[in-house]
């Protein structure tokens, strides 16, 4: 049951997408570089809340996001984004992370530039094939904003996005008898990219 509303929100995020384009044909779509900064404890060694924590570690990778306006600068955002590592530390395996959040956005468009900010909730899912102790799927949610400049009536560039991020992750190698509650932290991810007017 609990995964019902993780299905349902995609399904009233599009919906509500296509009245926006069909209405005021207000629509980004946003493609890009993403840089994630995993925080210590989640970093050299991806075993978040350790007792010896690792230095905190840059993950590379992509990112877009589909943005419909419902209202003047008011809209709906939903956002995807892959970093990867390889070999990490410790474990020497292949770390991938994917999230995938959805929220609301707020946009002020000047002539030449713009300005936006959001409020993103949903999941990070991360995978390593070597070591099932660095996987897991987690909550997440994000608060940023960024910059976008003119090219053109449809193409526009976003030379920076910036969002903190924080994360419900698992504790691990405590060393102890019982297993401990997951944890939060924080993280910060940096983007940039091309954005489409629709």
């Amino acid at each position: 049951m609990r995964k019902l509303p993780l299905v349902l929100l995609p399904v009233v995020f599009f919906s509500l997408l296509h009245l926006a384009s069909a209405q005021s044909d207000k629509v980004e779509l946003f493609g890009g570089y993403s840089l994630e900064r995993i925080p210590p404890g989640c970093g050299s060694n991806y075993r978040c809340g350790a007792p010896q924590a690792g230095p905190a570690t840059n993950m590379s990778g992509w990112i877009t996001s589909l943005t419909g306006f419902v209202h003047n600068s008011f809209g709906l955002t939903a956002q995807f984004t892959g970093n990867y590592n390889g070999s990490a530390a410790t474990s020497y395996s292949t770390v991938n992370r994917y999230s995938y959040q959805f929220g609301p956005a707020y946009e002020v468009r000047l002539q030449r530039a713009s300005v936006f900010a959001h409020a993103l909730f949903g999941g990070v899912t991360q995978s390593s094939s070597a070591d099932q102790t660095l996987s897991y799927t987690r909550f997440i949610l994000s608060a940023g904003g960024g910059l976008d400049l003119k090219i053109s009536s449809r193409i526009w560039i976003r030379p920076v996005q910036l969002d903190y991020e924080r994360q419900s992750v698992p504790v691990v190698d405590t060393g102890g008898p019982t297993p401990i509650s997951p944890i939060g932290v924080n993280g910060l991810r940096y983007s940039a990219g091309i954005v489409f007017r629709f």
